[in-house]
């Protein structure tokens, strides 16, 4: 599936970073509620304007939070490796989760890493602490660094004929 425009992309990555906060509070270890906020939040938009674009941000949403559900355990190890001095638990839920979904569009081919990066710091502006763009701009620099190490690696194995 294709990102929906820019405008919605933003939408989109709070909605699925909302998600993952409630699912991270209650501690359910299945995706139901996170398709529920994400239900009711398409619900609330039905009502409202109904845009394809609006539809099209939720759908979106919905992609981050299965994608990030289907790699949660290795999406949650590159941030622990990349928070050093910093355990998962300690970081707060918003940055975490901001981090969560900008790590599954890092791994995917969909978005540019820099738009990943800036799109998760201007989140984190928005909705963390005064500290919170820089903290994830440092996590999330050390896990685009090491995500583009690994594909340049894997092209340069593909075009050698190595596999």
């Amino acid at each position: 599936m294709t990102p929906p425009m820019f405008s919605n992309r933003r939408h989109a990555r709070t909605l699925a970073m909302q998600a993952l906060c409630q699912w991270d509070v209650q501690k359910d270890d299945s995706p139901g509620a996170l398709v529920e906020l994400l239900r009711s939040s398409a619900d609330a938009s039905a009502e409202g304007d109904g845009s394809t674009e609006c539809v099209a941000g939720i759908a979106y949403a919905k992609q981050l939070v299965d994608r990030y559900w289907a790699s949660r355990d290795e999406i949650d190890a590159r941030i622990s490796e990349a928070a050093t001095k910093w355990s998962l638990e300690r970081i707060s839920p918003v940055e975490r989760n901001i981090m969560r979904v900008a790590v599954v569009e890092l791994i995917g081919d969909d978005v540019p890493l820099r738009s990943a990066l800036n799109e998760a710091i201007e989140i984190g502006r928005a909705y963390g602490g005064k500290d919170t763009p820089r903290f994830i701009n440092g996590v999330l620099d050390v896990i685009a660094k090491n995500i583009k190490m690994t594909k340049n690696i894997e092209i340069t194995k593909n075009s050698t004929g190595e596999a």
